[in-house]
């Protein structure tokens, strides 16, 4: 079996800063970092610099500051209005009109260019040429005293002993029509020159590459182009970020990595491990760490014990009031709170299977405990709740009907019915793992008893879970008359044959009771249930996802304990339709999962990749990706009455975060809260690709 052995590898990790933090303004102009690697802003209220954590204003400069430049020798120059100096007040100089841009060519000239002239420094700023009634948006320079500017209509370029002035456009040149402006240029004179059609590359001479030419190069409205020290080209448009860092490339948009869609200022550090984007409502202060997938698993870790885990241990989404201050708001009471503290439970359990680490044993015996609660806080024997409620919490004694009054040793609360597929999936994939990883023998028999119980109760209620009123619940119907026999449970017949045949699996592992293995052969030869799971993916059109999810995660169990090949041969032909009809998606659990017991590994290292993606904080928030040109749109999802989505998923980095049980190709998140998503998401394919064999350390 393959192993994939990543190398520490780059992690962008973004920081928003505002008024709040000592911004005099929010309209970011201009952006530098000076000699001793701090970060300098410019506003249309003045400058600020970035010292242990926070801004603080500049007291020398209050005005607009359009223009902050570092030149080769450290000094810091500030442009406000019509006057420029460096950032210690001297060097002070009052020129004809607003400046525009500062560069420096590769032999060490500095050049400055205003609305109306450019100038050579010579000791000051010294008038050099007229800009002959072209109106200068931006400027580069290159080699020994070459300089180019964006004007618009036109590409102005300034050479020759006399300084002449020449303006490249469609009618002189190769030069598509359309508006320049931005530029940036390398020191074998290859430009890149941003318009509002796009990035053009011109080799300052004749010849122009476009994005029919290189389908990598962006096709937006640039504002902004900086070619960073590392090697990393950054262009800023109206819509966000695209940075180029040698083969790889991200797009980041308004959201998750920036404060507003337009990007107004871009600056690099010295090392290349730090940028600033500035926008209208704010900078985005992007620093690039070296993890390694331990160190990132370490992380979400110590996230989700802080941010993530409410009463004697669930462990759910956080909805965040006060946007990226994560101590705020609360942990969500969910529809399905044994489902995502299983997947949780999960993780840590084939983390101690690992590792051996007591913590790892810890929280998979805090988190076996509350899902033995839900099981038995009912009463009735064999059900389970969806959740519980305290007083206090969100919602409780408000008369819901599927929420029923109890108590247990700590107070009095609520427990909620209507219990789904979803909850016994959680249930059964968890404490499959933990019985056999980190149980004693005393825990393997609670958890025996109550995984019996449940599946004595499906089976005594004619194969569905049966509420507090009587009535089954509305999905958990494992049924094989309604399986087989009725047009109502056509979605269905696959996954929820998968699930019971894993129900009756695992209560037979952990009890060695006959009766459970008998039933589970009676479904497969009398109801063909091994038979539905080889197609246990209906074409969807990719529009549900909670099926996905379960499929994948009843497979663990399943495919543990299961050892006959002809049984084997029908679940494993069922994992790899399902693997391959949702292959775009690059699931890093699923990819990983399918490697694992397939012994397939054509995918892997997507899987692994997604988990390097993912950004340091699982953060659901509203993200606009579809503004962008650049995407495929599959239209199928429209005859389910579902919205357009992506044929290929985003990169993990660029999407809208979200849970394995939800859309991986939607391209917006049109939602305004926030939600802190626990790690399930990260650690669950992490440590079974550990256990495997199939990532390295």
């Amino acid at each position: 079996m393959a192993t994939v052995t990543y190398k520490p590898f780059k992690q962008d990790k973004r920081t928003f800063y505002s008024v709040k933090d000592g911004l005099p303004s929010d309209n970011i102009l201009s952006a530098a970092f000076d000699a001793e690697g701090r970060a300098w802003v410019g506003t249309d209220k003045g400058a600020a610099v970035l010292e242990n954590g926070r801004f603080t204003s500049v007291d020398a400069f209050h005005d607009a500051v359009q223009v902050l430049f570092t030149d080769d020798d450290g000094k810091l120059w500030v442009g406000s209005g019509n006057v420029v100096c460096t950032a210690d007040g001297k060097n002070r100089q009052e020129l004809d009109s607003e400046i525009v841009s500062i560069a420096q060519d590769h032999s060490g000239n500095l050049r400055l260019i205003t609305k109306n002239n450019l100038y050579r420094y010579d000791g000051e700023f010294v008038l050099w040429h007229s800009n002959e009634g072209t109106i200068p948006l931006d400027m580069a320079a290159f080699g020994d005293g070459e300089v180019y500017f964006a004007a618009g209509k036109s590409l102005v370029t300034a050479f020759g002993k006399r300084l002449r002035l020449f303006s490249i456009n469609n009618e002189t040149a190769d030069m598509p029509e359309t508006q320049v402006q931005a530029v940036a240029a390398d020191k074998f004179g290859m430009l890149w020159v941003g318009t509002k059609d796009g990035v053009f590359v011109y080799d300052s001479r004749n010849h122009w590459v476009s994005k029919k030419d290189v389908n990598s190069l962006c096709s937006y409205n640039i504002k902004k182009i900086l070619f960073g020290k590392s090697g990393k080209r950054y262009v800023g448009t109206d819509i966000g970020i695209m940075i180029y860092d040698g083969a790889k490339r991200h797009f980041y948009v308004k959201g998750y990595w920036l404060p507003d869609s337009e990007v107004t200022a871009i600056a690099e550090n010295a090392d290349g491990n730090v940028i600033i984007v500035g926008t209208k409502s704010g900078i985005s202060y992007i620093e690039t760490l070296t993890m390694t997938l331990a160190d990132k698993a370490k992380h979400y870790e110590q996230m989700t014990e802080k941010y993530n885990v409410r009463d004697i241990g669930f462990v759910t989404n956080r909805f965040v009031d006060n946007d990226y201050d994560f101590s705020t708001g609360h942990v969500e009471i969910s529809d399905n709170d044994g489902l995502w503290t299983g997947s949780y439970l999960i993780s840590q359990s084939f983390r101690y299977a690992v590792t051996g680490e007591q913590e790892a044993l810890d929280i998979s015996r805090r988190s076996m405990k509350a899902l033995l609660h839900l099981m038995k806080i009912t009463g009735i024997p064999g059900f389970t709740a969806r959740a519980i409620r305290r007083p206090g919490e969100t919602n409780f004694g408000n008369g819901h009907p599927e929420w029923h009054l109890t108590k247990d040793d700590i107070s009095e609360l609520e427990w909620k019915g209507e219990t789904s597929s979803d909850e016994m999936v959680g249930h059964f994939a968890a404490s499959s793992c933990y019985f056999d990883f980190c149980a004693t023998e005393e825990e393997k028999k609670e958890i025996s008893e109550a995984i019996c119980a449940i599946v004595d109760h499906i089976l005594s209620h004619d194969y569905r879970l049966c509420d507090a009123d009587g009535l089954p619940t509305t999905w958990a119907n494992w049924n094989p008359n309604d399986l087989n026999r009725s047009d109502r449970w056509y979605w269905e017949r696959g996954i929820n044959s998968l699930e019971m045949l894993c129900f009756l699996k695992v209560a037979y592992h952990m009890s060695g009771d006959e009766k459970y293995n008998a039933e589970y052969l009676r479904l497969i030869k009398e109801e063909h249930y091994a038979v539905n799971t080889m197609s246990r993916k209906v074409d969807d059109a990719h529009t549900c996802h909670i099926d996905d999810n379960l499929g994948f995660l009843t497979s663990i169990p399943l495919l543990r304990y299961e050892t006959d090949p002809d049984l084997l041969h029908c679940y494993l032909i069922g994992m790899r339709e399902h693997w391959e009809y949702e292959r775009i998606e690059h699931n890093p659990f699923w990819n990983i999962l399918y490697a694992a017991f397939t012994d397939e590994c054509s995918d892997l290292d997507t899987g692994v990749n997604g988990l390097r993606e993912l950004p340091l904080d699982l953060l659901e928030l509203k993200l606009i990706n579809s503004v962008r040109n650049d995407l495929e749109w599959d239209y199928s999802p429209e005859k389910y009455g579902e919205e357009p989505q992506m044929k290929v998923a985003l990169p993990y980095d660029e999407k809208p975060l979200a849970a394995y049980d939800t859309n991986q190709l939607m391209a917006d998140r049109t939602r305004d809260d926030y939600r802190l998503c626990d790690g399930a998401i990260y650690l669950m394919p992490y440590w079974v690709g550990r256990y495997y064999g199939l990532i390295g350390e």
